[in-house]
């Protein structure tokens, strides 16, 4: 009887090039994630922020236009914007826009870390539990393709509710607004917001997948993450709180009781000098998102009509950290690069078969 070779056969046809390989793991691992029923639910959850922002912009063009239709909603904006930005409602459309786009970008922030916990740990636990690594590495397949297509998993996700949404938002506002110098005075948010959530997506995307390489169980995997964010986002409030009490029992034993003012540029001063919010990934995400957007900026060329004194107390309630950016994002790619370092120790590449 005939013996057949049971060795690898090479093959003898024609290999297409490396450059889309990674596409078919990132289209594979989308639609197992759009099975998952909760993330369904947290997918439809995460759009509500979105049309609160397109409905937004669309009633702030309609308050541009001077339309009827905005008066009952006048005192709300007057209170929020302040008195001067309905007075003037084109010259301050620049700082309204950007704020709502904070906000906006703000809950998404939160809405996609939930969502990368429900696909992102089973990414990489998954193919190690199953031993499935070699099967993806013969196809050929290099590792980098083989990150790219899971980390393109995250990206595609993320973008459906940041990026997708902020377009849309972006192009209705601009419909209801009826005006083009509106482009020249917002298109950078547009950018800031596509940036931003590429900047979610890729951090995020690469710590998930770093941290679920360590492990074959993904529940495991779903509680480092858990971990990272609640304990650094608690162990920063912590260190917050202490030491603006520390501030204020000093400025009793001085003898004198501080007065709001002072109070609040004890706020000011522990904002502008305070590292303690690097604790938390989530804080480092969201300084980066009011550096590129400008939030602080736009907060107080609103209120710059205010008396200062009770422009600091006001403020004070709504401005982010006032910490040098460069700071989270120093910690932000050392995260990133430990991550890349997790991913090439614990992934190994195979022999290159042709």
């Amino acid at each position: 009887m005939p013996v057949f070779d049971q060795g690898y056969q090479h093959w003898s046809g024609k290999l297409s090039g490396h450059t889309w390989r990674w596409l078919a793991i990132t289209r594979q691992g989308v639609r197992i994630g759009l099975k998952n029923r909760y993330f369904r639910i947290v997918l439809l959850l995460a759009w509500i922020p979105a049309l609160l922002l397109a409905m937004m912009l669309c009633v702030w063009g309609l308050v541009e236009r001077n339309s009827d239709l905005t008066v009952p909603l006048l005192a709300i904006l007057k209170s929020f914007f302040g008195q001067q930005s309905i007075a003037e409602p084109k010259h301050y459309r620049a700082e309204v826009w950007t704020i709502c786009y904070h906000y906006f970008l703000q809950a998404e922030l939160r809405f996609s870390l939930l969502l990368i916990l429900l696909i992102g740990p089973n990414l990489i636990s998954a193919d190690l539990r199953f031993n499935a690594l070699p099967l993806y590495l013969s196809r050929p397949l290099r590792r980098v393709d083989y990150f790219l297509g899971k980390l393109g998993v995250i990206v595609a996700l993320v973008g459906l509710i940041v990026i997708v949404p902020a377009v849309v938002a972006y192009v209705l506002g601009l419909l209801f607004s009826l005006d083009i110098t509106i482009v020249k005075d917002t298109y950078p948010l547009l950018f800031a917001s596509i940036l931003y959530g590429l900047v979610i997506a890729i951090s995020a995307g690469m710590l998930i997948l770093a941290l679920s390489s360590l492990s074959r169980n993904s529940r495991y995997v779903a509680l480092f993450w858990v971990g990272i964010l609640v304990i650094g986002a608690v162990v920063s409030n912590v260190l917050e709180s202490i030491d603006y009490h520390e501030r204020i029992r000093a400025a009793y034993r001085s003898g004198d009781r501080p007065s709001r003012a002072d109070i609040a540029a004890i706020q000011q001063e522990l904002s502008a000098n305070n590292w303690r919010p690097i604790v938390s990934y989530t804080a480092n995400l969201a300084r980066i998102g009011e550096t590129l957007l400008g939030t602080n900026k736009s907060w107080e060329t609103l209120y710059a009509w205010m008396p200062p004194a009770t422009r600091a107390q006001f403020l004070n309630n709504f401005l982010g950290p006032t910490y040098p950016w460069y700071w989270s994002a120093a910690v932000l790619l050392a995260l990133l690069g430990l991550s890349i370092c997790i991913l090439k120790f614990k992934i190994k590449s195979l022999d290159r078969l042709k």
